[in-house]
């Protein structure tokens, strides 16, 4: 069930970011890696999450650690947790998981298969619910804790075509929300980050994290045109997920929406 890139466990504290892929992910896990803390990435593919791991323990001279996980499957979100929290007690809990489209392209209502939106649910809502339960008890016993939910445009609009994903996206802010207002005055941080963007590869060269901070610079994208200004860098991104994790409580952000600084249309 896990894959360990490194052995033992800080006393910090545990990094979960469900939902690793090669970009958003991955960027997230190294920022939390880099500011010395133990991580576990979970994501279906095993094969692919244990490169990541290996690749951003070498990096960051970190501990992390791979775990398999379905989260339309309960048993399984279960299982994994299981492996997570016998590394020690999960500060943080970022959601990031979503079922990929078959296409970009809008599908007729009509034409949607229930399989897939039942699955879709799964994914973006229900696992969310099941991830969230597994470390809040952990989080309101020590009173402290962040988990992080990452949504997307189609979380606060609905679109033609796109209802698989909007009626997932939708129900996951609303999870968000409630479980603020519940748990925040336990000191609990839950918030909703709105991607307003079309993610691309990191920029070329030092990931953020070993980047000097400088506010408000532009970059470039490590492509030409609009196109490539356009794409959000998740090494940025990975940045805010970061700061919402630092920030004092007496300032919490509950939602907070990201997009490139030429604002393009998603859909």
């Amino acid at each position: 069930m896990r894959n360990m890139a490194s052995s033992g466990a800080s006393a910090r504290g545990i990094a979960a970011i469900v939902g690793v892929g090669p970009k958003l992910g991955r960027s997230i896990a190294r920022r939390f890696a880099h500011e010395g803390y133990t991580v576990a990435i979970l994501a279906r593919d095993l094969g692919r999450l244990s490169r990541f791991a290996d690749e951003i323990a070498r990096e960051e001279k970190a501990q992390v650690f791979a775990i398999r996980i379905d989260c339309s499957d309960s048993k399984s979100v279960k299982e994994a947790f299981e492996g997570v929290l016998s590394l020690g007690f999960v500060e943080v809990l970022v959601y990031n998981a979503y079922k990929p489209a078959m296409s970009w392209n809008p599908i007729n209502f009509t034409d949607v298969r229930i399989d897939s939106f039942e699955k879709s649910l799964a994914v973006s809502s229900v696992g969310a619910f099941h991830c969230a339960q597994q470390v809040l008890p952990g989080m309101v016993e020590r009173g402290k804790g962040t988990i992080l939910f990452t949504g997307c445009s189609a979380s606060l609009n609905g679109i033609a075509g796109f209802s698989e994903l909007c009626c997932g996206k939708f129900a996951l802010r609303a999870l968000s929300q409630c479980l603020a207002r519940e748990f925040q005055p336990l000191g609990v941080h839950v918030a909703h980050v709105v991607i307003d963007g079309v993610v691309g590869p990191p920029r070329p060269g030092p990931s953020t994290s070993q980047r000097p901070e400088l506010v408000g610079e532009q970059h470039s994208s490590g492509g030409t045109g609009d196109c490539a200004r356009s794409l959000m860098d998740p090494d940025a991104l990975a940045q805010t997920y970061w700061y919402l994790h630092i920030q004092d409580r007496a300032a919490w952000t509950q939602e907070i929406d990201l997009r490139p600084s030429n604002n393009p249309r998603t859909f």
